[in-house]
């Protein structure tokens, strides 16, 4: 081969690479694509998500303020957050636009995020030098939707994890906050959810807190049971908050034939008749079982709630008042084993990165039954040390003085609240009618459309404290939120959870069970490893250099010698 048809091949190959390379640019230009080679798909939207961005038909506007100046850890939620509302953008046919705000820098900004009750979040660092320093980080965006603004919490903080791990569940949840704000704003019609009347459930003041938080999602009523056994059928969601009085026939027909026809409950339901405000009142007092007449129906659907008290080392604090008879009241806060801190179960949608969950006299649910196609999962449990005490208990605010032994307390991770999934049997098989029920023996069912149930062995967990409830301007505490401790636990987000869950058809409730996994240094290893890593990282390139210059001409002269 002559030198000219050499030359005159590098030039064709030449051709064919530069012609390559601007057709991919235009293709690229043209079409957008990118490939998610991440183990956990982190960069593709769910199917759902899609489905929903694809059929937006308004301008969205979206403002973040977690930019400028930002440690390593925020930079890469901020980068995570532009991502995803590119993909967004992508999939919903650019009618999403967003930009960049730094509080820092903006007045203005600090003042919209203070009218949402939003505020910095300070952040300490090391510098190289040893020196401590301070920031403020905004981890906020606000989305805008035909002049509607809501505001979303990039930021997860769950006590006792890492910032690094924080920062990972934040990037975690990103797609499932951000269609929730989403869904919210697009004024779709609200489905309408009910809590049940007339046999001594908590009134509008005890769960005030989170009926405001569900009303952001759902129509939110009020009401009893009537002799029309369809009248709970315009409900998606029903729930039973801490029933006292005993349930009649009629008002179970009713109830039950609603589950039948796919209606979906969450049941919060006390075994043992005990608060602790009798104790306030008296110092001392009995528990004994609480007699609602339903434990044929749980039993049916597959749960059973014992009439027992569960006391666990891990648990909140009560105040008690330390100062002799006579003198001022000085009260301190002491652990009250009766109000176990509860676990959350980490993979469940309702229950994942949920903090601990705060109860009062709290019993224990065991599963019954073995029904095909019903999935039970436990999404509340104790402590590690735990017992469990058989009514009546005798209880006594004295009980504070003595210190818990740990081989008292034997039982560990007791199960308190359940989900159940799938086709449930009728508590009403084989069995009359109630009289005063007017329904046709066509339209009765013994077994359940596909739907959904959480039973809750705690009535007091959905409950806020209310100061001066009697007088004429009570005041609602946030739900979850304890005064001892000054933080708040996670029994709102549990609630909000479970009733989005159990309202869910489409899917949105499985975003929140999105991981990335942390691929952290072995810190161990790291430190009895580090000389060699360095010399490696020092000598490698260069040998790799050295290489290449002793290689490359020698490769040369032999091609082109010949």
């Amino acid at each position: 081969m002559t030198k000219n048809n050499i030359r005159n091949k590098d030039l064709r190959q030449l051709v064919l690479v530069i012609a390559g390379v601007v057709l991919i640019n235009l293709i690229s230009a043209t079409y957008f694509f990118r490939i998610d080679l991440t183990a956990e798909k982190r960069y593709t939207l769910a199917p759902v998500t899609r489905n929903f961005l694809r059929n937006l038909d308004k301008e969205i506007l979206v403002k973040i303020y977690l930019t400028g100046e930002l440690n390593v850890g925020f930079a890469k939620l901020s980068k995570a957050t532009k991502e995803m509302l590119d993909e967004i953008r992508y999939v919903s046919g650019s009618n999403l636009q967003y930009e960049l705000i730094d509080p820092n820098t903006n007045a203005d900004a600090v003042n919209t995020l203070k009218e949402f009750g939003l505020s910095a979040v300070p952040v300490f660092e090391t510098a190289a030098d040893g020196r401590k320093i301070q920031s403020r980080v905004y981890p906020y965006a606000v989305f805008m939707v035909d002049g509607y603004e809501a505001p979303v919490n990039l930021l997860e903080n769950m006590p006792g994890l890492s910032g690094a791990e924080n920062l990972n569940i934040s990037m975690e949840s990103l797609e499932y906050k951000m269609m929730d704000v989403l869904r919210r704003l697009m004024g779709e019609e609200r489905t309408a959810v009910a809590f049940l009347e007339g046999h001594g459930e908590l009134d509008e003041l005890d769960v005030m807190d989170i009926t405001d938080e569900l009303s952001a999602y759902y129509q939110v009523d009020r009401g009893s049971l009537t002799d029309d056994p369809f009248i709970l059928d315009a409900y998606k969601v029903l729930i039973i908050a801490k029933p006292q009085v005993p349930f009649s026939q009629k008002d179970k027909f009713v109830i039950d034939q609603y589950v039948m026809r796919g209606g979906r409950v969450l049941w919060l339901v006390d075994a043992v008749n005990v608060t602790l405000d009798s104790l306030r009142r008296s110092t001392q007092t009995v528990g004994l079982a609480t007699d609602l007449n339903i434990s044929d129906m749980l039993f049916r659907y597959g749960v059973r709630i014992n009439p027992v008290l569960l006391q666990d080392i891990q648990s909140a604090m009560i105040p008690i008042n330390v100062s002799a008879r006579g003198e001022t009241p000085r009260l301190v806060p002491v652990p009250w084993l009766f109000n176990p801190l509860l676990n959350t179960a980490m993979h469940h949608p309702v229950t994942r990165h949920v903090n601990v969950v705060k109860s009062e006299f709290v019993s224990s649910i065991d599963t019954v039954g073995s029904q095909s196609g019903l999935l039970k999962e436990v999404l509340l449990s104790t402590g590690r040390y735990t017992r469990e005490m058989s009514v009546p208990v005798f209880i006594t605010l004295a009980l504070v003085n003595e210190k818990p032994e740990r081989e008292d307390f034997r039982s560990a991770y007791i199960p308190v609240a359940v989900s159940m999934d799938g086709v449930f049997q009728s508590a009403f098989t084989n069995r009359p009618v109630p009289p005063g029920i007017n329904i046709r023996p066509s339209e009765i069912k013994q077994n359940s459309e596909p739907t959904r149930m959480i039973v809750v062995a705690d009535g007091d967990i959905i409950r806020n404290e209310v100061r001066l409830k009697h007088s004429g301007s009570p005041q609602v505490v946030p739900l979850g939120f304890d005064e001892m401790s000054n933080q708040t636990f996670g029994n709102k987000q549990f609630i909000l959870n479970a009733v989005n869950y159990l309202a869910d058809d489409q899917g949105w409730m499985a975003l929140r069970g999105r991981n990335y996994e942390l691929r952290l240094l072995d810190r161990d290893k790291l430190a009895s490893e580090i000389n060699f890593w360095k010399t490696l990282n020092i000598v490698l390139p260069i040998i790799l250099l050295l290489a290449a210059g002793l290689i490359i001409p020698f490769w040369r002269r032999k091609r082109f010698s010949k």
